[in-house]
């Protein structure tokens, strides 16, 4: 009982630490569960005491900011740090200029048709070319952002307080733009770099180990280390991996003084329930989703259960998640997402789809049509793009005037389309579905899905409540910023997870990722004729096998 209280106590003066230093720049250190979202709650509301009111969260991509958004309910405004970049961007562009998604392989193909391959963004070259379509896309606006307010500093924003959340996911230029903000703004960093999965997208989680770092005086240095999601057998297991992987020479930089605690006295039953982890050796794929099910509806009678991750490494195991997702709502779960599949009623191309929507805008024809031309073959786009590089009138000009009818067209039906409401668009859907498809070209596997979705019906397979359970598949590297209470994780394979003899750093955090995902309990499931992941000598002590 005394150590409750004293960790209670602890936990509380950890957060109070961070509240309470009236240095301007912190970064934060906090693992899985150890409450971030009630600190940036908590410091904006202390805030807004003192008759504060501006306030900016930002974080990596779009799923952690609508949950971000939801925790700090309109506390704060709540962007990915690109929806920041590209918003302060267009509202320093004069009128007319337009964000593209695609904008980096739209300006790499002109290039390339003039015969340059070498480029970078923000070269001469492909600045010229950025002019010259007036867009900015996905992969430059940080750039554009940054060298905005490096040349004149007064134009970078200023806030009351700005939050980062993941920030150990960020790349050097995004890192450098945090810190033009930092130069103005009070600002509080979040991160761990026990969760940094985007290296392959150039991120690092060296920027927040060199905020961390003692020597960094520019930032005070804080964690929070009580673990309220996971059971105590996953904080072990999570510690034991770190030891075991520490000893074989990985791991070299990692933060260190972050000894995780599990602090759960509301949930100790759970504990309890569910004291190992356990394995699943020897399965079939096909048999997978009969024994998620078996496995749920064995939980679901001595225990609460009401979501559930499956989960497995991104590459490799694409093809059994999607499987797995449709066989469980074959068997009756309602409520299935899968973030690997996210065809819609009307599953376009996104890309023509925005060149129909600037062209509708009647701003940037240009660019409207040199989206759109991308429909053409290769051979009569080049020839357009060629003859015509850097000539606005001669480009448009050289279209096709019966392509550019036909496009024209479909942008006016879709524009109608758009300006209806929600359900006016879908009895649209149902009705029209063959007009428009003779418009809109919808790829033939999307249109199975389309059906897969309308011919599967409620149906006895899983009874109440348990096919009411909120179940999400998708890859660990989806699955970050969620929690469930039960978690399967497929492919714990050797070839999988990790994919090589040896484990790398990356794969390490990711199994780090997918462990603290769980609630209540995980499974690990090894597939039949491979080999058992190598992971599993590290927490053997904490693994059962069924």
């Amino acid at each position: 009982m005394n150590e409750t209280v004293d960790h209670k106590t602890e936990r509380k003066n950890d957060s109070s630490r961070i509240l309470d230093s009236i240095h301007p720049k912190k970064v934060i250190v906090a693992g899985p569960g150890t409450g971030k979202s009630f600190l940036f709650q908590e410091a904006i509301k202390r805030k807004k005491k003192d008759g504060k009111k501006n306030f900016l969260a930002i974080t990596f991509i779009g799923k952690l900011c609508d949950e971000l958004a939801d925790d700090l309910a309109g506390l704060a405004q709540t962007m990915t740090l690109h929806g920041f970049a590209r918003d302060f961007l267009l509202n320093k562009c004069p009128k007319g200029w337009e964000y593209y998604p695609r904008m980096y392989n739209l300006i790499k193909d002109d290039l390339a048709i003039k015969g340059i391959s070498d480029f970078e963004i923000g070269d001469k070259n492909y600045e010229d070319r950025t002019k010259h379509y007036k867009a900015v896309g996905d992969d430059d606006v940080v750039y554009y952002s940054v060298e905005i307010c490096k040349k004149d500093p007064n134009k970078i924003p200023a806030y009351d307080l700005i939050l980062i959340d993941e920030f150990q996911d960020f790349n050097e230029k995004e890192a450098e733009l945090i810190d033009l903000l930092a130069s103005k703004n009070e600002i509080l960093i979040v991160g761990d770099d026990d969760q940094a999965l985007y290296e392959f997208k150039g991120s690092f989680s060296k920027f927040i180990r060199s905020k961390y770092d003692k020597s960094n005086t520019d930032f005070e240095s804080h964690t929070l280390k009580y673990c309220s999601r996971c059971t105590p057998v996953i904080i072990d297991a999570f510690h034991s991996v770190v030891s075991f992987y520490k000893t074989k020479g990985l791991l070299n930089n990692r933060i260190d003084d972050k000894k995780y605690i599990c602090y759960t006295p509301d949930k100790s039953d759970d504990g309890l329930l569910n004291p190992k982890i356990l394995l699943v050796e020897n399965i079939v794929p096909g048999a997978v989703p009969m024994k998620i099910r078996s496995e749920l509806f064995s939980i679901s009678h001595e225990q609460k259960i009401k979501s559930v991750l499956v989960i497995g490494e991104g590459r490799t195991c694409k093809k059994t998640l999607e499987t797995i997702a449709r066989r469980l709502r074959e068997f009756g779960f309602k409520d299935v997402k899968n973030s690997n599949n996210h065809h819609k009623a009307f599953a376009f191309d996104q890309g023509i789809i925005a060149g129909y929507k600037i062209l509708n805008k009647g701003e940037n024809d240009i660019f409207a049509w040199r989206i759109i031309i991308d429909k053409m073959s290769d051979q009569k786009k080049k020839k357009v793009i060629s003859d015509n590089y850097d000539n606005v009138e001669d480009f448009i000009n050289a279209i096709p005037k019966k392509f550019k009818d036909a496009h024209t067209k479909t942008a006016n039906t879709l524009k109608g389309i758009l300006s209806k409401t929600e359900s006016s668009r879908k009895q649209i859907a149902s009705s029209s579905i063959e007009k428009l498809q003779k418009e809109i070209v919808i790829e033939e596997k999307e249109k199975r899905n389309i059906l897969i979705d309308q011919l599967i019906e409620d149906n006895i397979h899983v009874p109440r409540p348990l096919a009411n359970m909120d179940i999400t598949v998708c890859s660990i590297l989806g699955s970050k910023g969620l929690g469930a209470d039960v978690v399967f994780l497929v492919g714990f394979d050797q070839g999988k997870l990790p994919m090589r003899k040896d484990a790398e750093d990356s794969e390490v955090y990711q199994l780090l990722v997918a462990l603290t995902r769980a609630k209540k309990r995980i499974y690990l499931f090894n597939t039949t004729g491979k080999q058992i992941s190598s992971f599993s000598e590290s927490m053997k002590n904490f693994i059962e096998k069924i």
